[in-house]
């Protein structure tokens, strides 16, 4: 493979040669991934997740933030950084209630955030009397000086870490404008002079962080999510326990975060005993779709709901279906709070959020079928699907009884026009959605939400962040500590292809290519299998393998993932590979044993142990199969 020249002169900043013995560890509170990202020559704005230190909260932090960009042009300077830096202007802060979404320029990071963080505070404080720019220089020129053991001139922790950083923002200043000067390529130990002033410029005029010293503790990307992309029923034994047992799902309720499912599907109706479609109740408030689906929530709004400068949408929620007084007030109290910087009150972000469950209102997912195939994985009820589709036999997922929340995190629309550009998904949204959940949970008297299902992929780099502490793992670990139980796809990362000059590919096998939020402790990670004959092809080729970064033994189950039908849209059927098939058969499976044994409501750790000791050994090794195929019917027998 081709290196990255970039990368690897970032790395070599903070690591060390190549050649040399070098030490991956993390000494900065912005993490590698951040400082490649501004390296790139088109990146502008770029949006992070902003963690704060445990003294402090987000709504603080993000004030905080504000006011210090809203002031961060000094008086005197003020014309020449407009006129070199228009992109200064407008960046977009909101939070959720763990960590803060920036979109910020790399100046805005430099100066606005990393000042804020306990690094900074423990590290470059005591030289908060110098930031004009001729002192600058020279400090830095007696940083490029120090030695070991020298009389210090100035009080400061670890001249050499300082070191560092004046090197990698000189590099990326002049490897974002390489038209002004290509980047200072300096293998030498000392400080160029080209460093030094780059250093001495990005931080001249700084403002003091006095009161707000730091609330920060580590700068993050916001990583982009994606889909980790039945006859299996009978490979997990899901039929087999359905004959043995009489074990229902009704009141058992599952999260789906995903692209969305399409609630009008015929495997998604309400049944009666007879397996007909249930009448609509006349006395519902809101539902005429007569839905397993029982609500649809759309959290790819989440950052302007949370955003005070964003109007508030009108359309396409429950919201807007109020009297228009009330959606008035609701709009105004939603307002004020975000502009106070309150902690987010998720009772007044609800209706926002909520799609109506109407037959003139609902809008299902146009754009991608992934959710609905995950959600028919888990929980269809569709005989017809003998008669009306080429499967000639009836469409049933593992639990055709359980009730499901679709909660929308991955892009579901299709562009309106042609130069529009699709939503995305990132880590943030996904944090939010999982905060909701325990939002729900807490504020009932009963559990409404008893498990997730995350069929999606935010990839990790084992070099960048510790393994299983990425801001989306540690909302994951908090949602399993509310007694919820979490499971994940392991992602589809376990194979590199690679072009052949001779033609045709060849690749490797990847380990520790576990994706997050699988990288989670308390999850349950799932790898995939094939579909009906798993003893004899054991792990798919791309499904991803531990060991974790630090050692965890990952994924903890496997699950058929390989050429598995299920629902799509337009009240079809779709046949799809991944990681993502592979995690609503365990999902399936915790429903099926939570079901048949109540008193395991609430416990996700010990849902999990059940499985992973009841489940089938393939004779693979732990780092691909994990403790092996879940075994439905086995579990159930084992309490």
């Amino acid at each position: 493979m081709t290196s990255d020249p970039v990368r690897d002169r970032i790395e070599e900043i903070f690591y060390g040669k190549v050649d040399q013995q070098r030490r991956f560890t993390q000494d900065f509170p912005v993490l590698p991934d951040v400082w490649l990202e501004y390296a790139k020559p088109a990146s502008s704005r770029v949006p992070l997740l902003l963690t704060p230190h445990y003294d402090y909260d987000a709504p603080s932090l993000t004030r905080a933030l504000r006011e210090r960009l809203t002031v961060e042009i000094p008086p005197g300077s003020g014309e020449r950084w407009s006129r070199e830096h228009p992109e200064l202007r407008g960046p977009r802060i909101l939070f959720n209630q763990s960590v803060v979404l920036a979109c910020l320029t790399f100046r805005e990071m430099l100066r606005g955030a990393l000042p804020l963080t306990d690094w900074w505070k423990n590290v470059i404080t005591p030289i908060n009397a110098v930031w004009q720019y001729g002192a600058l220089w020279e400090f830095a020129k007696w940083i490029s000086e120090y030695k070991t053991g020298k009389p210090t001139e100035y009080n400061i922790t670890d001249p050499m870490l300082i070191k560092k950083l004046i090197k990698v923002v000189a590099y990326i200043e002049r490897a974002r404008t390489p038209s002004e000067m290509s980047p200072p390529d300096s293998n030498q130990e000392s400080l160029t002079e080209v460093e030094m002033t780059e250093f001495a410029r990005v931080f001249e005029n700084l403002p003091d962080p006095g009161e707000h010293s730091g609330m920060l503790w580590s700068i993050s990307l916001n990583r982009e999510a994606s889909t980790s992309v039945w006859r299996s029923r009978m490979t997990v034994k899901a039929d087999a326990a359905a004959r043995l047992f009489d074990t229902r799902t009704s009141g058992i309720r599952w999260a789906v975060l995903d692209t969305g499912i399409d609630a009008r599907h015929k495997a998604f109706w309400r049944r009666d005993e007879h397996g007909d479609r249930k009448p609509v109740d006349p006395a519902a408030k809101e539902d005429d779709l007569n839905s397993r689906v029982l609500r649809t929530y759309d959290f790819l709004r989440i950052t302007e709901l949370l955003d005070p400068d964003t109007p508030i949408p009108y359309e396409g929620n429950v919201a807007a279906s109020v009297d228009p007084a009330k959606f008035e007030e609701l709009r105004s109290d939603l307002q004020r709070n975000l502009l106070h910087g309150r902690s987010i009150d998720w009772d007044l972000l609800e209706p926002f959020l909520r799609v109506p469950h109407t037959v003139n209102g609902y809008e299902a997912p146009e754009a991608d079928s992934h959710g609905t195939h995950v959600a028919g994985i888990l929980a269809a009820n569709w005989p017809e699907a003998e008669h009306e589709t080429p499967l000639k036999q009836p469409l049933l997922g593992i639990c055709p009884d359980l009730e499901i929340y679709d909660i929308r995190v991955l892009p579901h629309k299709r562009a309106k026009d042609p130069g529009e550009k699709p939503k995305k998904s990132d880590e943030f949204t996904i944090i939010a959605a999982l905060q909701f959940i325990r939002h729900l949970n807490a504020h009932k008297d009963v559990m409404v939400i008893h498990g997730v299902n995350l069929s999606l992929s935010v990839p990790h780099d084992v070099a960048n962040f510790a393994c299983g502490r990425t801001p989306v793992c540690e909302e994951c670990e908090r949602v399993v500590s509310n007694g919820v139980v979490v499971v994940t796809a392991a992602g589809n990362r376990g194979f590199i292809k690679l072009p052949a000059a001779e033609g045709g590919a060849l690749g490797d096998y990847r380990y520790i290519s576990i994706t997050d939020p699988g990288n989670a402790d308390g999850v349950i990670t799932v790898g995939s299998t094939h579909r009906l004959m798993p003893h004899n092809y054991g792990v798919s080729y791309f499904s991803s393998r531990g060991p974790t970064g630090d050692g965890r033994t990952k994924p903890d189950l496997v699950a058929p993932g390989e050429r598995i039908d299920s629902c799509s849209l337009n009240g079809y059927y779709e046949t799809m590979d991944g990681t993502s098939m592979a995690a609503p058969h365990v999902s399936g499976a915790a429903a099926l044993l939570i079901g048949r044994h109540r008193e395991l409501v609430g416990q996700p750790r010990r849902v999990k142990e059940i499985l992973c000791r009841s489940a089938t050994d393939l004779g693979r090794e732990p780092r691909f199969q994990g403790a092996g195929l879940v075994d439905v019917l086995r579990a159930l027998q084992t309490v």
